[in-house]
């Protein structure tokens, strides 16, 4: 069975940043009962080799909302998300933290691009999530990856809950869900469904990344008080 690496180092939760509920102007709509993932390519980028699962999540996102919005912004190649990786490990494999690859993506930019804002999502919240995915076009998810996961992924199978050795931290893209709730995600060169069992006991960092272009496209549409994110932001 093939081994994927993880890379994704423990939570950090800034304490300058609020729920993206709170930063709603009003209740966020109800979704979907199930959301499709975005007809794009999501290539393993290096997590076969390396533990770059937050910066092939990067990607991954961009790919996602071109294929949404009808941008041709350019996705970064395996190459590319190598040497960035590299670039802000400082030369080593040592994985990174999510709440600060957002905060590199928002204030110096990733792959010659900047976003608007990120916000948290709660992780033990599923209409949240779903609410993220909906109408946000994705959720950058941190989880506690089980053994479970390696083999059942292999397998082509669900991710459910097993009680099964946990491997190390890993970073997937959110970009969809079916109609049992399972989110439908990015990872190691596919799409795996983390089923509701799985998420309530191994994830534990979820967030809302805002892009320019669906800021600009949606405006007052967006459902978000900008201003306020954005103050909280430039406090972190």
């Amino acid at each position: 069975m093939n081994r994927y690496k993880l890379g994704r180092t423990p939570a950090v939760r800034p304490a300058a940043l609020k729920d993206l509920s709170v930063y709603a102007t009003g209740s966020l709509p109800k979704p979907p009962r199930t959301v499709e993932v975005p007809k794009a390519l999501y290539p393993i980028d290096g997590n076969a080799t390396y533990g770059d699962c937050t910066i092939a999540g990067v990607a991954h996102l961009i790919a996602a909302w071109n294929a949404e919005t009808h941008e041709h912004d350019k996705v970064p190649s395996e190459e590319s998300i190598v040497q960035e990786y590299f670039n802000l490990t400082g030369g080593q494999d040592t994985g990174l933290n999510e709440a600060e690859v957002l905060k590199t993506w928002q204030t110096e930019g990733l792959f010659g691009e900047k976003i608007t804002g990120y916000a948290p999502v709660n992780p033990r919240d599923l209409l949240q999530l779903h609410q993220a995915v909906a109408f946000y076009g994705g959720c950058y998810l941190g989880i506690e990856c089980p053994e479970s996961a390696q083999e059942q992924f292999s397998a082509g199978e669900p991710w459910t809950y097993e009680d099964s050795p946990v491997e190390g931290g890993h970073c997937v893209v959110a970009l969809g869900y079916g109609p049992n709730g399972g989110l439908h995600c990015a990872t190691w060169g596919g799409i795996a469904v983390l089923e509701a069992s799985f998420l309530a006991h191994y994830l534990d960092e979820a967030w809302v990344v805002l892009p320019h272009q669906m800021v600009e496209a949606k405006g007052d549409a967006l459902g978000i008080d900008l201003p306020s994110l954005e103050a909280d932001l430039a406090r972190v």
